[in-house]
């Protein structure tokens, strides 16, 4: 099973939204950034991303559901 490092960021979530995958335990956890190496190098300014350890990658069935955004918040 190919595994890939996970991050999450409040603020990015808000306003992208973010992804649901699961960990190889079988946990699920929400996502707004994959990388398969383990870095703080992101879109997302340091301060909010927090790693959330790793996750089954996309290509091995790990994204459970895709990017999604919060109801009553919009892109604009």
């Amino acid at each position: 099973m190919a595994t890939t490092h996970a991050y999450f960021s409040a603020a990015w979530a808000l306003t992208h939204g973010s992804a649901v995958y699961r960990k190889p335990s079988g946990m699920t956890v929400n996502v707004t950034r994959t990388n398969v190496e383990k870095d703080g190098k992101g879109r997302r300014p340091p301060w909010d991303e927090r790693y959330v350890g790793e996750v089954v990658s996309e290509d091995e069935g790990g994204c459970v559901e895709p990017i999604s955004m919060v109801r009553g918040i919009t892109r604009e």
